[in-house]
């Protein structure tokens, strides 16, 4: 984690160039009207040796209505304030499931409060990884444990996602499409 704004600085993230990136999916007016459900998908995990293009979205199929209590953080994502700046991320959601994708890892979870329907895979240096995950006060929240301090935060203030990392805080603007 420590390392994470040098590498960004190396090697800065192009962003997705298919519309199907940025364009999130209709979802259904209730959940009783849903054709798909999220827990209907197999969970992605970051492919042996990390994803060298953008692959495609996890939830495209998927019209079940957000949980609940979830903030909305749909969308292709680019820092442009703190030390993440440049760091650019997509975000999948429905039900209570969200898929982040960004810099070569697929972090695939259920915000359901379990380490095991949480982030289990491997994080931006290459360790494993397993947080459980949250939905709490318009935030989604990320924890090393099902209890503790949130080691993750991802918010919206106004247009703005706000993503909280460990000591970092970052500011990012949504991307309307490909550039």
């Amino acid at each position: 984690m420590v390392f994470a704004p040098l590498r960004l600085r190396r090697n800065p993230p192009t962003p997705p160039t298919g519309h199907e990136h940025y364009e999130p999916t209709a979802l259904a007016a209730n959940r009783s009207s849903a054709a798909t459900l999220a827990r209907d998908i197999p969970l992605a995990k970051t492919p042996a040796g990390r994803w060298q293009g953008w692959p495609p979205p996890v939830l495209a199929e998927c019209d079940e209505p957000l949980a609940d209590g979830a903030v909305d953080l749909r969308g292709v994502w680019k820092a442009h304030r703190g030390p993440m700046t440049g760091h650019i991320e997509r975000v999948e959601q429905a039900g209570d499931r969200v898929v982040i994708t960004a810099g070569g890892v697929i972090h695939d979870m259920f915000a359901d409060g379990t380490l095991a329907g949480g982030v289990n895979d491997v994080g931006e240096g290459g360790a494993q990884l397993s947080v459980a995950a949250r939905f709490e006060d318009g935030r989604l929240n990320l924890y090393p444990g099902d209890r503790g301090v949130a080691v993750v935060s991802r918010y919206r203030e106004g247009d703005e996602m706000v993503w909280r990392w460990g000591p970092y805080t970052s500011r990012l603007r949504r991307l309307e499409g490909p550039l």
